[in-house]
């Protein structure tokens, strides 16, 4: 059985083109998801379907958590339902939830019935975010204002109250207008503690969901109540010094402002339920810790001990600097697993270098980056550097591994693996913004024994003269899949080319491709410079292997080009039973841009062999003759099909026993036969990047 909450995060450009984009998390249930024979569904709070045949929430729809009762008077030209809040972002949902937002105020200090909102005091503390004299003039720099009196306006501002009595309705001590910020990456989390206080039911667990959003912060939410009822509350927030200084962009929120972003990663826990109870008591050793970064809003990462949801404990800050001198942007989403060191088995958080802002020069062949060129492995509890991986920075250690090749910044999350079950992480596999694609082994307790190694070269250093054509680059985290063929074992790494920096091609026109490459070096440690590059991978884009009218060599995998014009693939595939889905973005398809927003584009949706990536669902139907009447698939337009909803899609969902939830919130059944308990996630849209 599968917990069957979804919770979606929605944002929404501002159509004046204002900085402050008004961001939300919706709640739906996952109906019929635990029986492979039937159709499964995602319904609303009246167990009606919500998914509308654009592939978004129907207007119509009442989401959990919302109260219909305290909505404000329906927008009827807008498609608004009166006592429904739908697809509309500012209304219903965890945004309407917050405390002091229907009634009250959100308050100016904790405590006080009102928010509870947190900033880090120092890199390992936490301190109230009050309006008080003390606090005020503590984070006057960080606000960027000329005195404690307007830091301690920007406080109330950021706690929530219309200060500047933007309704001119004379009242300065009320909510804004919509204080929940935009949730543009970052992904709801939810996390399960089980029967913890107040939580008696097993059919109710202690849910909390924790999510980041570009208003500079980081919100844990309350799922249900103990006794069952619907929460979505806010139970804490914290907003970090180096989010502060945006505040003032978004309070003036004038036309033409360039939106900032702020806390825009998503947040990753590290669950250690001691006794394996399914319960998390501090009494019983169980800890739970909580990590996120900024994405493009900075170059921190924070960790929070949430072991107690409801009181946060800031654990550690990394920075740009010392041991993490090549940290970035910090793009990539922290990974959490148990290392073997010289002290013994440590939890670790392991996350790549991030982002060179280098790399959004547009028109030309990307260069070597300044910083994000590293792999970092993190001590979960202190935040101390157990060892990194990096370009030609000038030496190596014992816990400082040098490769003259690593000269990408590498924004990605990074796929880590226990390939000989022992319960350590023992391999890395991640793409850089090169176009190369890096395997990290880092088996045993010397960490001077750890390394890396260059997989695999498919883009500006794959040989001869390279051009934006052949400027392949690797944003989102690679598929690692045990298999085997005829020659042998092998691990294959699936992977798509696509600039997310640079979604509508504005600096020229890359040839993006699927790639699966066979990592044949399967045993622990054994991984080393392959050499392998584009040219070497067979190309399957023709389908012709599918009605057996070619011979493609496939010993060192394959490629399959994105054909049409601009198509990218800027989400991680997922690999189920030997079959491989992904989705595509076609930015030269869906809606024209405005003077308010770009373009959105539309996306698709594929389904391949993992082996030879022919097709293995038949989605065009429209070509199926009487020698076909099972409907197999049998044609190259069968691999994909057209998303229902626009934008830029995010990945595929495998959602147990046999079905896959697709971006555009369809499901799907598959022939497939994995299972296991877990939380499922989405974000309904994606960004159009500048």
């Amino acid at each position: 059985e599968i917990t069957d909450n979804v919770y979606i995060a929605l944002f929404q450009l501002d159509a004046q083109a204002k900085p402050y984009w008004v961001g939300n998390v919706k709640k739906l249930r996952l109906e019929g998801a635990n029986l492979s024979s039937s159709l499964a569904t995602l319904v609303d709070a009246n167990g009606v379907p919500a998914v509308a045949a654009d592939g978004r929430i129907r207007f119509d729809a009442l989401t959990f958590w919302t109260d219909p009762a305290a909505l404000p008077p329906a927008d009827e030209d807008a498609g608004e339902v009166n006592g429904r809040d739908g697809r509309v972002v500012a209304r219903g949902g965890a945004g309407q939830k917050i405390t002091g937002f229907i009634a009250g105020n959100p308050q100016e200090a904790n405590g006080l019935g009102g928010r509870t909102i947190y900033y880090d005091r120092t890199d390992s503390s936490l301190a109230a975010f009050n309006v008080d004299p003390l606090t005020a003039t503590s984070l006057q720099a960080d606000f960027d204002v000329a005195t404690a009196a307007a830091s301690a306006s920007m406080i109330a501002y950021s706690r929530g109250l219309d200060v500047d009595d933007v309704d001119g309705d004379g009242e300065t001590s009320e909510a804004r207008e919509w204080i929940f910020g935009d949730a543009l990456h970052s992904r709801p989390l939810p996390i399960n503690y089980g029967s913890i206080a107040g939580y008696s039911d097993p059919a109710n667990p202690a849910i909390y969901i924790a999510v980041a959003s570009n208003d500079g912060m980081l919100r844990m939410i309350r799922n249900t109540s103990g006794g069952g009822s619907e929460s979505g509350e806010e139970v804490w927030a914290f907003m970090p010094r180096a989010s502060m200084g945006a505040q003032k962009i978004l309070r003036a929120n004038g036309v033409g402002m360039k939106h900032p972003y702020t806390l825009d990663g998503a947040p990753v826990a590290f669950i250690y339920d001691k006794n394996q109870d399914g319960s998390i008591a501090s009494g019983d050793g169980d800890r739970v810790f909580l990590y996120v970064g900024m994405r493009r809003g900075g170059k921190n990462y924070y960790a929070f001990d949430v072991t107690n949801p409801e009181s946060p404990d800031l654990m550690w800050t990394i920075e740009k600097g010392g041991d993490f001198e090549e940290l970035g942007q910090t793009f990539s989403t922290p990974r959490v697993g148990l290392v073997e060191t010289d002290s013994g088995p440590r939890p670790a958080v392991m996350f790549a270098g991030g982002y060179d802002v280098n790399k959004d020069t547009r028109g030309v062949v990307g260069s070597d980056d300044s910083e994000g060129n590293a792999i970092y492995v993190v001590d979960a509890e202190t935040g101390g550097l157990i060892w990194k991986a990096r370009g030609p920075y000038g030496g190596s250690s014992d816990t400082v591994f040098e490769h003259n090749g690593l000269v990408d910044s590498i924004p990605s999350t990074l796929t880590v693996g226990d390939t000989n079950g022992d319960g350590f992480t023992d391999r890395i596999v991640v793409g850089d913004t090169g176009g190369n694609i890096w395997r990290a082994d880092i088996l045993g307790d010397d960490t001077g024994d750890w390394k890396l190694t260059k997989l695999a070269a498919l883009g500006r250093h794959a040989g001869g003269a390279p051009s934006i054509a052949t400027d392949r680059r690797f944003f989102h985290r690679p598929d690692l899949v045990p298999s085997k063929d005829k020659f042998g074992l092998f691990d294959g790494v699936v992977i798509g080319s696509g600039n997310r920096a640079d979604p509508l091609d504005q600096g020229g026109e890359t040839s993006n491709f699927m790639y699966m490459i066979k990592d044949r070096a399967t045993a622990v440690g054994a991984g080393v410079d392959s050499g392998l590059a584009h040219a070497d991978l067979g190309d399957v884009t023709s389908n012709c292997l599918q009605d057996g009218g070619c011979v493609i060599d496939l010993t060192k995998g394959w490629r399959l080009e994105m054909e049409e014009p601009g198509e990218k693939i800027l989400a991680t595939p997922l690999t189920i039973t030997g079959k491989t889905f992904f989705t595509s973005y076609l930015p030269n398809s869906g809606t024209g841009a405005t003077a308010c927003s770009p373009s959105e584009g539309a996306g698709r949706l594929y389904a391949v062999s993992f082996q030879n990536a022919t097709a293995v669902v038949n989605y065009d139907t429209s070509d199926d003759g009487a020698d076909n009447p099972d409907g197999d698939p049998t044609t190259k337009n069968d691999r994909h099909v057209e998303l229902q909803s626009l934008g830029i899609p995010a990945e595929v969902v495998s959602v147990p026993p046999n079905k896959i939830l697709r971006p555009d919130l369809q499901i799907d059944n598959i022939d497939a036969t994995t299972r296991w308990r877990t939380f499922w996630h989405l974000q309904e849209d994606a960004d159009l990047e500048p």
